[in-house]
């Protein structure tokens, strides 16, 4: 059944205020609306930021198998903020909804699928008629996906469930938190502040009483070692942390060195289903992921794939539908506590959808998948004949190879993305260094 994809990876419900997004990192999200391309199958409808390259999406089609004249690209007039970003005025500009009715109806659309099912979103699929059919539409009809984005919530979620959670607190009081950080501070305990909504560690920040931490999902490290510069800090942070609605802040005992991974599952109308699993290359943000996780030959990991499913499973009798990350982070010592759900179509998809689709068979057995940003690439073309002329291409009957994701047609370069796939963990990074050799990266 076709069906409408939505690219809408960055909304104010995700992260407070679309405008607060510098123009370059919008540029950034505009080349990741691209991955959601992957998801889609013959005859669907496709509503992007901006304009692809038709090669690009040939290139794409072709890998799947799938006739690339099947789809149809909508782009929406460009809008308050630009045109790298999905936002409410472009969605909903007159012209637009018109011409996405039409394609709806001759691709006989039936649901829709946004990255995040934000109210715009909701407002949408009633406007094309697509609500009846959407599975999880009464759930996110009444804004049940910004529960299940919410750093707060999920806390409540897991203490709730018995999930190994890291040790901390959320409050809405500037005070309470000073407090919090304070005996933390006292104890020699670094603290990441969160706030309660963002995305890829983006609203993070690490506060601690000692030097040389290294912030792993977080934009930095503050160093505080006395009450007095800890209340100068909130007086000047405080509003950012609660973010423009003046919302809960997370408050969680942060341990060094701890590699964050996921667990993305597929909740439907059937049950739920573990699609896979990685770990999230944090430099010091999300730069990318490796499948499998590493972790997985810990004695932990089972019980964490575990938790991950109690937890789909009661989102599920919830009403929500559709994909669902887990996150954790692994402490030096091999344990894995959870921090994280995210109700939305994840980072991650595209990759185990190139992993179910391209690579096939038992895949993370088999492979090892490494996703990269931010690549400088040149333009189409040029691309796929470097990865050809030094035989890095995919190739099927070997399943290996390089497969391009993102390509951002030289738009503002750098903002590319591609899926290394290889043998193994050795073969991996040296599939790796020939990437960085033939095509650099644009920064971390």
């Amino acid at each position: 059944m076709p069906k409408l994809i939505v690219s809408n990876q960055r909304t104010d419900e995700m992260i407070g205020d679309l405008g607060s997004l510098t123009p370059e990192y919008r540029r950034y999200v505009a080349g990741q609306a691209q991955r959601m391309v992957w998801l889609a199958e013959a005859g669907d409808v496709l509503v992007l930021p901006v304009q692809l390259d038709e090669q690009f999406l040939s290139y794409v089609a072709a890998l799947k198998g799938i006739d690339r004249g099947s789809w149809a690209v909508v782009v929406p007039p460009v809008g308050s903020l630009g045109e790298d970003v999905l936002s409410r005025d472009r969605l909903e500009d007159p012209e637009f909804v018109t011409r996405l009715k039409a394609a709806v109806r001759d691709h006989e659309v039936r649901t829709i699928l946004p990255f995040h099912f934000d109210r715009v979103s909701v407002r949408l699929a009633r406007t094309l008629g697509l609500d009846r059919h959407t599975p999880g539409f009464p759930f996110a009809a009444q804004s049940g996906t910004a529960l299940l984005n919410s750093k707060a919530a999920f806390r409540a979620l897991a203490v709730g469930h018995g999930i190994p959670v890291p040790f901390g607190t959320v409050t809405d009081d500037r005070q309470e938190a000073e407090e919090f950080l304070w005996e933390a501070i006292g104890a020699g305990q670094p603290v990441i502040v969160k706030q309660d909504f963002h995305v890829g560690g983006i609203g993070n920040e690490i506060i601690s009483p000692v030097p040389g931490i290294r912030p792993i999902g977080a934009t930095g490290t503050e160093l505080i070692t006395d009450r007095a510069a800890l209340a100068a800090h909130l007086d000047r942070r405080w509003a950012h942390y609660a973010g423009p609605h003046r919302g809960r802040v997370v408050l969680e005992h942060y341990t060094p060195e701890s590699p964050a991974i996921y667990s993305e599952l597929l909740v439907t109308d059937e049950g739920v289903r573990l699609v896979g699993h990685g770990e999230m290359r944090m430099k010091p943000v999300i730069n990318g992921l490796i499948v499998p996780a590493p972790s997985v030959r810990l004695p932990a990991f089972a019980g964490f794939l575990d938790d991950s499913r109690q937890l789909s499973e009661t989102l599920h009798r919830m009403g929500y539908r559709g994909s669902l990350s887990v996150d954790a982070i692994v402490t030096p010592d091999d344990t894995i506590l959870v921090n994280e759900i995210n109700g939305r179509v994840v980072g991650s998809a595209h990759i185990h959808r190139i992993g179910e689709e391209l690579v096939g068979g038992d895949y993370t057995r088999e492979r090892v998948l490494i996703e990269k940003r931010r690549v400088a690439f040149p333009d189409f073309r040029t691309t796929l004949d470097k990865l050809t002329a030094t035989s890095l291409a995919f190739d099927p009957a070997r399943r290996t190879g390089v497969v391009v994701t993102v390509h951002d047609n030289g738009r503002t370069g750098g903002f590319g993305g591609c899926c290394l796939i290889a043998e193994d963990d050795a073969a991996a990074r040296v599939l790796e260094e020939e990437v960085d050799a033939l095509f650099g990266t644009a920064g971390e």
